[in-house]
């Protein structure tokens, strides 16, 4: 595990006395980049050129209202794209921080990648593929790219029991990218233990088939882990549910984990429930339903309005009925819970017609039978009759 000391020491490699911004930053480095990860490099170049000496990690976090991890996936960014050099001690500290001269850099090798595929903006590539993009999202991400539906993709259609894992062989080309070899040892630090064969291949799944970009991988961990879900299969259908709904950078997710927030309340208030929070057992149900199912707010008030009407209190079970019966159904607005009400109605008129039918049809075949059905011997009856004529 890394630990991180209260003050990283700057150097630069440039002229100290400088307070520009190099032009090859600007032309080949920002444009690419995720724009917090420029503030958080900006912010730096300045301090060290005003030898400012009292910065750590848990200080930037507060500067830019982030955690200290967005900070450190920003740190590890303008690392591996060769901006900056993290300096660590012995003991896997990160103590410092070196500026390189990106003008060195580029004449060492002009044809240096940036950064590779899954640093970049995910969202520009998916809609340069895209054959349609739908005006308007009814999910709890109404902003987020359709990213399943993108050319060349089926996402939508990728599930935990059919995917296939990767072998042991494919897994050593990954491990010689220093990209993922850091990623996974970042997740492994969230998880608090080394990875096993298993794991790796559930991220390089997360990394090379669903193509999440690693700080979003690292945004996914740290999100399941804080929350008390350490399995690898709770992370993986969190995943899924992200890559189906479009999910392809940190903000998208965080914007999604907000609608969540605001869910936790209208789901508390629809229920009566004042004046507390949600409790670990209903967050679960609600983080099952906005996390794994990805339903917006209103589709999961309406199944709390449903369940009121039935149960006639509070049932967090009998709404998680309603919403993994809309959810197995692929119901994501109002037009289809109209949709699927109508076809039920016409199913139960249906019944209903069919079942009338049958004890019309069942009272017809025994109205002649309806008689009581007398037993009488002609012959005993004959002989009485004589006798009483003699």
């Amino acid at each position: 595990m890394v630990i991180f000391m209260n003050k990283l020491n700057l150097n630069i490699e440039l002229n100290k006395l400088s307070t520009n911004i190099s032009n090859i930053f600007i032309d080949k480095y920002m444009p690419l980049a995720n724009g917090e990860f420029v503030k958080v490099y900006i912010y730096l170049l300045k301090c060290v050129t005003n030898n400012q000496s009292d910065i750590s990690v848990s200080s930037l976090a507060d500067t830019f209202n982030q955690t200290e991890a967005d900070i450190l996936r920003a740190l590890r960014y303008w690392n591996k794209v060769g901006a900056i050099i993290l300096n660590t001690s012995t003991n896997n500290t990160i103590d410092g921080i070196t500026f390189c001269d990106l003008k060195k850099e580029a004449t060492c090798d002009t044809d240096k990648q940036l950064h590779t595929e899954s640093y970049k903006n995910i969202d520009d590539k998916a809609n340069a593929k895209k054959e349609t993009v739908s005006s308007t999202s009814h999910n709890c991400c109404d902003n987020m790219v359709d990213f399943a539906s993108a050319a060349g993709n089926k996402i939508a259609h990728l599930n935990i029991e059919t995917r296939t894992a990767y072998t042991p062989q494919q897994l050593k080309k990954f491990y010689a990218q220093d990209e993922f070899s850091m990623l996974l040892y970042a997740v492994g630090t969230y998880m608090g233990d080394s990875l096993n064969v298993s794991d790796a291949s559930t991220i390089a799944y997360f990394y090379d088939t669903l193509h999440f970009p690693s700080d979003l991988i690292e945004y996914l961990i740290e999100y399941c882990v804080t929350n008390g879900h350490k399995s690898m299969r709770y992370i993986e259908k969190v995943a899924l549910a992200w890559a189906e709904n479009g999910i392809s950078s940190v903000k998208q997710a965080k914007t999604c984990i907000d609608n969540h927030n605001e869910t936790t309340y209208a789901v508390l208030n629809a229920f009566g429930i004042k004046n507390r929070t949600a409790g670990k057992y209903e967050q679960d149900f609600i983080k099952k339903w906005t996390d794994i199912y990805c339903f917006s707010s209103d589709l999961i008030i309406e199944a709390c309005n449903r369940t009121l009407r039935t149960t006639h209190e509070p049932s967090f079970p009998y709404a998680d009925s309603i919403l993994t019966k809309w959810h197995n159904a692929n119901i994501k607005t109002q037009d289809d819970i109209k949709l699927d009400d109508q076809k039920f109605e016409q199913t139960q008129e249906n019944k209903n017609i069919k079942k009338k039918n049958t004890t019309i049809k069942t009272i017809a075949n025994n109205k002649f039978n309806n008689f009581h059905q007398r037993n009488t011997d002609i012959d005993s009856l004959e002989s009485a009759l004589l006798s009483n004529n003699g």
